[in-house]
């Protein structure tokens, strides 16, 4: 293990050494950030990352586009392989010509720096080609949830203000209306089968989209059949790394409506280089299960941008299959898996697999989109002898925000330590606490977003103009400068890594015409983490005629089927608090206290 800083609650002074304000004013930190970190006392819940934690130095950040990043690889690395789809390599090069043509057919069909170029695409080489292409000439890049229903499309596409969307064919029905109003004018579309090798091996969780034969669509324009007519966009369009926005991620509301989180170049380009240079355990390039959701940031920072910026390998998977996953596994040297706790579980539910499938490859495994349990880890370690250690992230912090360190700077039951930032957990009035003290975690970096979309109230709520992101979560420093993770401050429920709105499927509840009151909360799941539930009280008349199943049915129509609630629970009437509020600590089984 190489020699590290202590903790700052036992070297005081000493922890603001040289090499920690080196390396702060090499990424371009702020003076007075640093400033304010060396006034709090080592007993105040304060951690700033130190460098001697991380792996490798973390080195200067260009001020390029996020595009401009990968070319630099693809000049250092033309021949390896930089994608693998459905069995399907496709090289550095490949994969910017692939780029750069569909650059070239994007400005042919009139989107200039800024626009917003909408993309409904499962994880897959085309949606990696689209979101760099779209950022190769200065545009916008939002994507939708693949299992989104045909009112939360219409949200975000409205929100956004994006004009253009590439869809699996098979989602052509959800934004027809939205074509044939208006609404969206031009359609791109491809079949997942497009880019796959001709003897893929199909798992069963994708076969469905393998047999449904491709069709043509009308009005659109076929995504590869219309690259073969553009020549590549020899040049990328000059941005401002800071200000423009490359990135433009929808993430739950706790107002019921989704917030455009706004990911600028810097943002991108900045967390490339720290989660590959703060925890690269596996010294050589990676090759990555690539297994989180590309709508998601997790989709991007936790391996896509990363991966590509140091040479290595991604591997898509547009739907999870346990089998398969053990086959990708081996069959191509997977090195690195970043996933929620259901992955190892479902993993881990097939011995006969571990133990008939060499794992060896695999230097790192790290638990997101929700916290990993002790037993959860203990298990996983017990069955494959690899460490999974658990993070923590929000798309507004550009995902990895606190992770353990692999080796070094790791604590089971932590969620880790700030990766090149700075986290201070504080009271209700917005003061400091003491270590092992709860309160609510603030986190400060220069990962952190640029704010949320055409909503300012809401972004001067949670981005402070000190530079402190009041997250909503809280959590606790302890004196090894570990955060940890208790619950929600604010009212969202994570099922799967999913982050999903309460009020949201509350608002969609009351349109069902024999609801009186609903309540959505969490209940505690061994498999998803949490599960949605419904409590419901019915008007009268409809009392005995309103069925479980039915309200299932009814939510299955307005929304993704993460979001559905799978427990419905009727009740007479509703818990209130003293104001006439319905109290969910009271149905959760809390004390409000």
């Amino acid at each position: 293990m190489k020699n590290q800083m202590p903790p700052r609650y036992q070297a005081g002074a000493d922890f603001f050494d040289k090499s920690l304000i080196d390396c702060y004013q090499t990424i371009g930190y702020p003076e007075a950030w640093l400033e304010e970190g060396k006034g709090y006392a080592p007993d105040d819940a304060y951690v700033i990352s130190h460098p001697s934690w991380f792996y490798e130095p973390m080195p200067a950040v260009p001020m390029i586009s996020i595009y401009q990043l990968l070319k630099e690889s693809v000049k250092k690395y033309p021949d390896d392989t930089a994608v693998i789809f459905l069995d399907k390599p496709v090289t550095y090069r490949e994969l910017d010509d692939l780029i750069c043509r569909y650059a070239a057919m994007l400005k042919d069909l009139g989107i200039k720096k800024g626009d917003v170029v909408a993309t409904m695409l499962p994880n897959s080489l085309q949606h990696i080609v689209a979101f760099y292409a779209v950022t190769m000439i200065g545009a916008v890049h939002t994507p939708i949830d693949v299992m989104y229903q045909e009112n939360e499309i219409a949200y975000q596409i409205k929100d956004s203000g994006a004009r253009h969307i590439f869809i699996l064919d098979l989602l052509y029905d959800k934004i027809r209306n939205l074509y044939e109003s208006g609404q969206v004018e031009k359609v791109i579309v491809t079949n997942v089968k497009d880019w796959a090798a001709a003897n893929a091996i199909v798992p069963s969780a994708l076969q469905l989209f393998w047999d449904t034969p491709k069709a043509a669509m009308p009005d659109t324009l076929d995504f590869f059949e219309s690259l073969k007519k553009y020549s590549p966009l020899a040049e990328s369009v000059d941005v401002e790394p800071k200000t423009d926005t490359a990135l433009l991620l929808y993430t739950a509301g706790t107002t019921g409506k989704s917030k455009g989180v706004i990911e600028t170049h810097f943002n991108l380009v900045f967390n490339s280089l720290s989660h590959t240079h703060a925890y690269r355990a596996w010294k050589s390039r990676e090759v990555n299960f690539s297994i989180m959701p590309m709508y998601n940031s997790t989709g991007y920072l936790l391996y896509q941008l990363p991966v590509l910026y140091q040479g290595g390998t991604v591997i898509p998977i547009p739907r999870f299959d346990v089998k398969d996953a053990f086959r990708i596994i081996e069959t191509y040297g997977v090195s690195v898996i970043f996933a929620p706790p259901t992955l190892f579980i479902a993993l881990m539910a097939r011995k006969d697999l571990i133990d008939s499938h060499d794992l060896s490859s695999i230097k790192a495994t790290i638990g997101c989109g929700a916290p990993v349990s002790t037993e959860v880890q203990e298990s996983w370690k017990h069955l494959t002898g690899i460490p999974l250690l658990n993070g923590w992230g929000m798309t507004e912090t550009n995902s990895g925000g606190i992770i353990s360190i692999p080796g070094i700077k790791e604590k089971f039951e932590a969620i880790g330590i700030p990766v090149y930032s700075e986290v201070k957990i504080t009271d209700d009035m917005g003061n400091i606490v003491p270590r092992n003290v709860k309160g609510e975690i603030c986190y400060r970096g220069l990962q952190v977003a640029a704010g949320y979309f055409n909503n300012a109230k809401e972004t001067e709520a949670a981005f402070l103009p000190d530079g402190w992101l009041r997250t909503g979560d809280r959590g606790y420093i302890d004196e090894d400068d570990f955060v940890y993770f208790v619950d929600r401050i604010k009212d969202l429920i994570v099922v799967s890594g999913h982050n999903i709105s309460p009020i949201e499927i509350e608002n969609v509840l009351y349109l069902h015409p024999a609801i009186e009151e609903v309540a959505v909360i969490s209940q505690p799941d061994p498999y998803r983490g949490e599960t949605v539930k419904a409590v419901i009280s019915l008007q009268f008349e409809y009392m005995g005629k309103v069925t479980e199943q039915d309200i299932i049915d009814f939510c299955k129509e307005h929304l993704a089927a993460y979001k559905v609630p799978r427990i419905i629970d009727f009740r007479d009437i509703l818990p209130k608090s003293p104001v006439g509020k319905i109290s969910k600590h009271e149905l959760k089984g809390e004390n409000p206290a």
